[in-house]
């Protein structure tokens, strides 16, 4: 019979060879694959690079959510690194992923005219217009400036259409829709908590119109050294 010192002795090392076949198992199997066992270092694919948005240049309502910003950053200081330019202020209708950039530009070129139709259609042939309303937030992350619910829904409709013609040209389009416009953007963090709940006192501000005088295709990440906004690739009026 095999005494207990024994059997236990035995356990012990079958587990550690077990244990160490297994470590070198999925050591062989991370450089085959070139993949790290890291959530930091899952490949999240092409990152969306142009968009198509829509401008804020009324002077007043600018004014208005710098005022915000300003009071944001003088109350919170580790959040003014969030702070989005203000020359930047527009409304984001959809994020665009292009892996044969020049091609697809031209393509997205010549379907502008198109995307002039289809806001004509929605809104009468009016240039479309939303009262900027209230500032709120994403998820701890994100403050912004909202519009008008009664104006969201043309727009809305505008939007379906739009993404339509996107995907039918085989342009890849980010369908998510939630229109705003970023007053700041940072990460989850002490200073983005403090300045979120800062900026509630202003969630019914009535900050005025905004008039929609132009659809505009840019470059994620762009800033144009004159103006301080992006680089406009194309625009079409409305």
């Amino acid at each position: 019979m095999i005494s207990r010192a024994l059997r236990h002795c035995i356990i012990n090392q079958t587990s550690r060879s077990y244990t160490t076949s297994t470590t070198k198992q999925r050591s062989s199997t991370t450089r085959m694959s070139g993949v790290k066992y890291n959530n930091n270092n899952v490949n999240r694919g092409p990152r969306p690079n142009y968009f198509l948005g829509l401008q804020i240049d009324n002077q007043a309502i600018i004014d208005q959510l710098k005022q915000i910003q300003n009071h944001i950053g003088g109350r919170v200081p580790d959040a003014k690194k969030s702070i989005i330019a203000i020359e930047k202020l527009h409304l984001t209708l959809f994020v665009m992923t292009l892996d044969d950039v020049p091609t697809q530009l031209a393509l997205i070129k010549t379907l502008l005219p198109q995307a002039k139709t289809l806001m004509n259609e929605t809104f009468d042939n009016v240039i479309p217009s939303s009262s900027i309303v209230g500032i709120g937030s994403f998820n701890d992350r994100v403050i912004w400036a909202g519009l008008k619910e009664d104006d969201k829904s043309k727009l809305t409709v505008f939007y379906g259409k739009l993404l339509k013609l996107f995907q039918d040209n085989n342009i890849q389009v980010e369908d998510r829709w939630s229109p705003h416009i970023t007053l700041a953007k940072g990460q989850k963090d002490g200073a983005m908590l403090r300045a979120t709940k800062e900026s509630e006192r202003f969630k019914d501000q009535d900050f005025g119109i905004q008039q929609f005088n132009s659809l505009q295709l840019m470059r994620i990440g762009s800033t144009n050294k004159q103006t301080g906004y992006y680089d406009i690739i194309d625009s079409i009026n409305f």
